[in-house]
């Protein structure tokens, strides 16, 4: 056997045990998603909310729960499909994905290839230093050398993570990405919730229109009754003035109504990601309230609301960022590689007689950085207390969200069916009032009175509806619901 193969074994044998150790060290350092850190909630939390209710399903779909308008779920789709705020929040969880991979890949060996060639010539003065020409006095005569070289290489260079430091960044990468998924989950429930309720608010807006309309056509007739009595010699012109005031008052309401469902109209289109015309058609009435969802205990936010999910895994990801600064201060151990060709002539590039190869490893301390390295732990220990801030923080700020709607649950139900006893007592206070003074009992300022009450109550009534279907959508958001697409 020859000694170039017997070398060539012995690379290749080397090589096959460093793959080895290679495949064992990998196996030990395959980077996971940080553990949660929920434990470390410093508020303590009561047993129940103020209400006293059971357990909250958030897996219900919420939008079918609150509306059966097969219409809302059509532009919630829409919405999901072409809203551009949500289009760059899917961006960004790419985007996360992409660092992860990036920083994943950070651990692996680096080979790079490389074929080359160069040419040279070089000049001497005599041969080989010009003597005989220098001790006969004789000019010296210039010699030349041509030179050609070419190389065929494939060259690693790996840095083993022996202490786990860039384990770690690309734990902390996973906990970003994570967190950057979970916030486009929370804002695909939020763009949900918003779209019912501009739609909610566009058909409330169409039923105020609806009663401006029959509020003027109530002052016009009112209006002509007093022109009657006026006529018939049993009024006055006073009442007559009030009432063409009544007449127009209403006309510029409805105008504002009209306004009001084509703001709403345009809101719709600019989350549909569609030409803000106020042109969408509404049609329908505010739906029915359904039951209102029971709320659990303030603990299943923890596990639910996804906003604090996503809060807990950037807290995580700040832990994890303290570690990889922190393993930054061990040695760092690298391993480097080469294996290819080289001669002087081209063709030979293939051949194996004209290998070459080499393998070397180096460790490198950091011994002065300036405090570089210290004040940079320093810096990740900061940005982790802002993390640890902004996850209490949000707790405190969910816990606020879902005790105000349920308080507005029942202050809002307690006004509904105050003001549907109001509009009740007026309608028939109206009535009466326009048959006693058709009568010529009653006076028309009795009338004018209890018909302006009874169509600003009426108002009040349509608005409060519109206002618990919001309430409603904002508990099913803030109890941790979600919806099922």
């Amino acid at each position: 056997m020859s000694l170039g193969k017997i070398h060539r074994i012995k690379a290749l044998r080397l090589l096959a045990g460093i793959s080895i150790f290679v495949v064992l060290i990998f196996s030990g350092c395959i980077a996971k998603s940080p553990p949660k850190m929920g434990e470390l909630l410093e508020l303590e939390l009561p047993s129940s909310y103020q209400s006293k209710l059971d357990v909250y399903d958030s897996n219900a779909d919420w939008i079918k729960q609150i509306s059966k308008d097969s219409e809302l779920e059509r532009l919630v789709e829409e919405v999901l499909l072409n809203n551009w705020d949500f289009k760059k929040a899917a961006v960004n969880v790419k985007r996360a994905a992409a660092n992860a991979k990036i920083s994943a890949s950070k651990k692996y060996p680096k080979f790079n290839g490389g074929l080359g060639g160069a040419r040279n010539e070089r000049s001497f003065l005599g041969f080989p230093f010009g003597g005989e020409q220098e001790s006969s006095g004789e000019q010296p005569k210039v010699s030349k050398s041509l030179f050609s070289s070419y190389g065929m290489s494939l060259d690693m260079n790996w840095e083993i993570d022996l202490w786990g430091r860039m384990r770690a960044g690309q734990e902390a990468y996973i906990a970003e990405f994570e967190a950057s998924a979970i916030d486009l989950k929370g804002f695909k429930a939020s763009l949900a919730g918003q779209t019912a309720k501009i739609w909610f608010a566009l058909l409330g807006a169409k039923e105020q229109e609806k009663l401006a309309s029959r509020t003027l056509a109530s002052f016009k007739e009112t209006q002509r009754m007093l022109r009657d009595a006026f006529e018939a010699g049993n009024g006055t012109a006073s009442q007559i003035r009030i009432a063409a005031s009544d007449v127009e008052v209403a006309v510029a309401l409805l105008e504002q109504r009209k306004s009001q469902v084509r703001a709403a109209a345009r809101q719709l289109e600019i989350l549909l990601g569609r030409y803000p015309g106020g042109i969408i058609n509404a049609s329908g009435d505010l739906p029915r309230m359904p039951p209102p969802p029971p709320p659990g205990i303030p603990s299943d936010l923890l596990n639910r609301r996804l906003d604090i999910i996503a809060a807990e895994r950037r807290l995580a990801a700040a832990d994890r960022r303290i570690k990889e600064a922190k393993l930054a201060l061990f040695p760092q151990i690298s391993l480097t590689g080469s294996g290819g060709t080289t001669s002087e002539k081209l063709r030979d590039l293939t051949d194996s007689a004209f290998g070459v190869w080499n393998i070397g490893g180096q460790a490198g301390q950091q011994f002065f950085r300036a405090g570089e390295v210290l004040a940079n732990v320093k810096l990740r220990q900061i940005m982790k207390t802002e993390a640890y801030i902004d996850y209490q923080s949000e707790v405190l700020e969910a816990l606020r969200e879902v005790e105000t709607c349920l308080d507005n649950e029942v202050i809002l139900r307690n006004r509904w069916n105050a003001l549907v006893r109001a509009e009740e007592h007026l309608i028939e206070a109206y009535e009466r009032s326009a048959d006693e003074y058709r009568q010529g009992i009653g006076t028309s300022t009795n009338l004018l009175i209890t018909q302006r009450q009874m169509l600003n109550v009426s108002s009040q009534v349509l608005e409060m509806r519109r206002m618990r279907l919001e309430n409603r959508i904002n508990l099913h958001l803030t109890l941790g619901g979600n919806i099922q697409k």
